[in-house]
């Protein structure tokens, strides 16, 4: 994985995430007081002070139309998936790659459930330096992990995960900078879960990866999938594919977005799945 840009990304999103808590309420995808205090150095200095939040709200949107407005449809519509499944029984959440993942901090019914954030041992460290600011919470454990050559299943065994429990696994703005043959173990662990366990994705679609090739080298993107097929795919590894959204469908999903400055271009979808009841 490209790591560096991996993380640069992730701040940039993180900064998105961070502008939303300056839209009037009427319009506003979701409440986010974490990202910017996870963030440092400058971009830490431009999430706290609302002035440069702004000014930089303005700037994506001249020099980047398209970019914030996905980053924020595509966060809502996990956060959606994520409360749904914590609804539906879920009391175990893996957040794999969790990098800057504010989720497990400021949605409410994650409180209930054990959470496990797994990432690379310095990227985790960065992040829980910045954590140590916040309240401290007891149901979230930080298990330093490679996903390209960890088993998933040892590792969090190890840590007191319980298979036979329905989880929720989240694995947003990962996949894509993976290799597909890489991505696959994380699917097939994640479809051995318990029956009713769910799988929260995003992934690049196969006509982006080759419409958008320059950008391609630029972020590190090294997979991607053909949405026709996607659940055949998610199939493969013993899951069943529940919805698969895209830049098509916020409009109608987010009411919020009507009059709002706010474009919107394709790059990743979201998707949901769940490993189904044995036969």
């Amino acid at each position: 994985m490209a790591l560096v840009r991996v993380e640069t990304t992730a701040v940039a999103v993180a900064l998105m995430r961070a502008l939303e808590s300056d839209v009037p309420a009427g319009h506003r995808l979701f409440d986010d007081p974490v990202s910017g205090r996870l963030l440092t150095g400058l971009p830490g200095l431009v999430a706290r002070h609302r002035s440069a939040r702004v000014a930089l709200g303005r700037l994506a949107e001249t020099a980047m139309p398209g970019i914030r407005g996905t980053a924020v449809c595509r966060t809502r519509v996990v956060d959606d998936w994520c409360r749904d499944a914590l609804a539906a029984g879920a009391r175990q959440v893996v957040v794999v790659g969790a990098g800057l993942d504010s989720r497990p901090y400021r949605i409410a019914e994650f409180a209930a459930a054990r959470v496990w954030e797994l990432d690379l041992p310095g990227t985790q460290a960065r992040k829980r330096a910045a954590l140590a600011l916040l309240p401290a919470t007891t149901n979230i454990r930080y298990l330093p992990a490679d996903v390209t050559t960890d088993p998933l299943d040892a590792l969090l065994a190890a840590d007191g995960f319980d298979a036979s429990a329905p989880t929720l696994v989240v694995f947003e703005a990962v996949a894509q900078y993976l290799p597909a043959p890489a991505v696959a173990p994380t699917l097939e662990w994640a479809g051995s879960l318990a029956p009713g366990s769910r799988l929260v994705l995003t992934y690049l679609p196969e006509r982006v990866w080759r419409q958008r090739a320059r950008a391609s080298r630029r972020y590190g993107w090294l997979s991607a999938y053909d949405p026709a097929r996607l659940g055949a795919v998610l199939a493969g590894h013993g899951l069943t594919l529940l919805q698969d959204v895209g830049v098509e469908d916020y409009p109608d999903r987010y009411p919020q977005l009507r009059g709002r400055r706010l474009a919107l271009r394709e790059i990743e979808r979201v998707a949901v799945a769940e490993v189904a009841a044995s036969v």
